[in-house]
Order: structure tokens, then sequence, then C-alpha cells
């Protein structure tokens, strides 16, 4: 019952960018929007910002809540400007952790091409504008937010509950925070699974909850090796030598009226056996069989257009006589 209730929390907390109706907030939900309003207002952009700011006030909202100091670290590298914020609410032990996640940077604002301050939160028309509303400080201000409110209420999960608000998901940071703290601080955020606030929105239309996307994966790909082996059709046709044809050869090659298929007539002349090059079965080449050393012309008759066909199909030349 009371894992359904921190999921319902979860769930119920993430609202939509849209700014809700206006209704007399609860101190809980006003504490939530001064969260995520006082996030938005610290410029955590890689080139001009810092994640360090924001990560040192979400730990005082913490340690405010009650949040013994030992359990809020703010950790990164020395000699960087961007950290990152772990904290952990201690349950019962009897199951493994989850780890709550959320990145903190933003990309790149320039007042320039915004019509308005992007780092000052501005409601407006029923909706919240500001670099980060999306991604993904609404998430960031959630997870502060239920985190604080369970820690003064004296809920006690059966595992623990590990936030980390991290840097360099974005890419303009000087690192990432995930990488680095499973590199560095592993046994801070070691966990059963990870619940990420940047893999997914609820969808609500018209004041009526729709659905809630769930997001499996991100920014990887799939290989696939597709190995052929019945004859190929259409473009990919062969001629019946083996080698592929062209559309419009293919049409020299089986010309309508020679759909059916027909066995080279016997002739006079001789018949060998030679592989039919896809040229030859193009372009017929056929000569009338003629005693040594008398002049060969080319077979022109309908009949002998016809065996070059069947003998192509036959895999061997054949020679006609004169008719």
């Amino acid at each position: 019952m009371k894992r359904a209730c921190l999921l319902a929390l979860l769930i119920g907390l993430n609202a939509p960018l849209r700014a809700q109706m206006q209704r007399p907030l609860s101190p809980n939900d006003q504490r939530a929007r001064d969260i995520f309003e006082q996030l938005i207002n610290i410029n955590t952009t890689g080139s001009s910002g810092s994640t360090t700011v924001a990560a040192n006030a979400m730990a005082k909202r913490l340690l405010d809540a009650g949040f013994p100091a030992a359990d809020v670290q703010v950790i990164g590298p020395p000699d960087s400007k961007n950290h990152n914020l772990v904290a952990r609410l201690r349950g019962t032990g009897t199951q493994k952790p989850i780890l709550l996640l959320a990145h903190i940077d933003v990309v790149e604002a320039k007042r320039a091409d915004w019509s308005v301050d992007p780092f000052t939160l501005l409601e407006k028309d029923g909706f919240f504008y500001g670099r980060g509303t999306l991604d993904v400080k609404d998430g960031a201000a959630i997870l502060v937010a239920t985190l604080a409110r369970l820690k003064q209420e004296g809920y006690r999960p059966n595992r623990d509950l590990i936030l980390a608000l991290t840097t360099g998901e974005e890419g303009g940071s000087d690192y990432n925070g995930v990488e680095w703290l499973l590199a560095n601080h592993r046994d801070l955020i070691e966990a059963a699974y990870v619940i990420n606030m940047d893999a997914g929105d609820p969808v609500i239309l018209n004041g009526k909850r729709a659905f809630r996307s769930v997001q499996a994966a991100e920014k990887v790909y799939v290989t696939f090796k597709l190995e052929v082996h019945n004859p190929m059709r259409s473009r990919g046709r062969r001629s019946p030598n083996g080698r592929k044809c062209s559309r419009d050869r293919w049409r020299r090659i089986w010309p309508r009226s020679l759909s059916r298929r027909r066995t080279p007539p016997r002739s006079g002349g001789s018949r060998t056996r030679a592989p039919c090059t896809t040229r030859s079965c193009a372009r017929p080449a056929l000569r009338r069989s003629s005693p040594a050393g008398t002049r060969k012309t080319r077979c022109r008759s309908p009949q002998a257009r016809r065996s070059i066909v069947a003998c192509c199909r036959e895999r061997r030349r054949t020679t006609c006589s004169a008719h």
C-alpha cells in the first residue's frame, strides 16, 4: 500500500508544463512551485552557468526538510564548476534502493533568441516559460519536493530512495555526471533500478489525464543484419544465366510474346554448350550455319529470335539455319 501511495505521489506531482487552472495552492504545492522557479532562475548552461549553484540550492531544501547532512552530498571533480547532488531518504532496508534521476544542466539559451528572459520563470496564459521547463528541471523540482514532503511527514519506505541531480546530460558540461558518479562513487547510487524523470511526460487534455508515456531507452542504436536466400525480384531480377539484369534489359530478354517456356528447335547445324552471357541475351548475335570458309551473316528470322531466348533459358548457345 505504501509503495502504491509513493508511486501515485510521484506521478501525480508530475504535471505538464501547461500551468494548471488558478486555484489556491496547498503548502506542498507552493513549495514545489517555488523549487521549480528557483531552479529555472539559476543558469546551468555549460558556457556561462553552474550546476553547483543549483545543487547547493536543492541540498539546502532537503536539509531544511530534516535530512541529515551525512545523507546530502554535493560532489564532483575538484576543478569543476559543475557538481552533482546525491541525497538518500533512508528506509527499512528490506529491499534494494531505487535511484531517482534527473539532470539539472540545460541547453544554451541566448537572451537575444528569446522574447523573454530564459532564466526567469514566467507564467503567462496558462503556460510556463523558461529554459529547463521542459528538459528537465520540472522533473528535478518534483523529486526534491516529493522527498522533502516524505521526510517531513515521517514516511519510511521499505527501501532507500536515492536522489541524483546530475550535470553533463546535454553535452555542454565539462564532464558527464552519471559517468563520474559510477566511476568514483558508485556506492552512493547503487540501486536495483533507476527512474529517470527525463523519460516520458504525462499528457493532460482539457483538464483530463489522457496517458503517461514510458520511455525505455534513448540515444542508442540497434544493428540489424538481413540475409536473403530467395531469388531477387522486381529491380533485382536476374537474367537466365544468373546475372543481374536491369528492368529494360529484362524486357528485351523476355518479350511478352515469348512468356511461355519453349524448347530450342533442333536444326541441321551444330549445337554446343556454352554459358549464355547477359550481353548475348540482350543483343542476340545468331549466325547461319554454313560450311567452313563461307561468309556468316546475322540470322534475323522471327524463329531465330525466338530461338535465342529459349537457348538462354537452357543456358546454351544455339546456331540456326537459314529459313
